[in-house]
């Protein structure tokens, strides 16, 4: 087992949302192991996906099926947005979505977990980043 992170930056410009995302090894290395992006169009988008973490839950089951089975999800970061009316940090609802997600689709040994009064729970670490410029 081999743990990775994921990191979510996006970039907000006049007529386009851009969001990116990188997974990079936990090791010393940091190797880059899974580089993407989305480019939407601001007159032609329904902003519910960017509002209620649907683009991450995507973006994390794309990286999922590119990857090895031997690489863990450790940790997922987000950069907040300047402009949450346009792009928000994923909800903790978003997130026990994203378990109902990962286990019914059989992927929990895809992620961080520990076992309470014995249901399986996703220990993935989520971070939120307030980055400037």
């Amino acid at each position: 087992m081999e743990l990775f992170r994921i990191r979510f930056i996006n970039k907000i410009r006049p007529d386009t949302i851009e969001i990116r995302y990188r997974a990079v090894l936990e090791a010393h290395s940091s190797d880059t192991i899974f580089e993407g992006h989305q480019c939407f169009n601001r007159h032609y988008l329904d902003y519910t996906i960017l509002k209620n973490g649907e683009v991450a839950l995507r973006a994390i089951t794309n990286i999922f099926s590119a990857l090895p089975e031997g690489l863990v999800l450790d940790k997922v970061s987000f950069e907040q947005s300047h402009d949450r009316n346009l792009l928000q940090v994923p909800t903790k609802e978003f997130f026990d979505n994203l378990d109902n997600y990962i286990i019914n689709n059989n992927q929990l040994n895809r992620v961080i977990q520990k076992t309470n009064a014995d249901k399986k729970l996703i220990d993935t670490k989520l971070i939120t980043e307030l980055r400037i410029g």
